[in-house]
């Protein structure tokens, strides 16, 4: 299964890409996505958003997970 595009990630309200099946949680949720939101989420995805669906377990470590967000947000 392939996710939604992350293209312009950056100030997008989670869960609203059309096309993709998102979980009501994710749907329903308020979440703009920025770094801040994207380092918790990334950290710990369940932790962050209960009754998301997606299989991922997070990024412990604190300098990927900031490489990744800076990619995402093309800083």
């Amino acid at each position: 299964m392939v996710g939604p595009t992350l293209y312009a990630l950056s100030g997008r309200r989670a869960g609203t890409v059309k096309g993709f099946n998102f979980s009501s949680a994710l749907r329903e949720s308020r979440i703009y996505w920025n770094e801040a939101t994207l380092d918790s989420f990334l950290g710990k995805p369940q932790a962050f958003l209960p009754g998301n669906v997606m299989a991922f377990g997070g990024i412990r470590n604190t300098a990927d997970r900031a490489a990744v967000i800076c990619y995402l947000l093309g800083k």
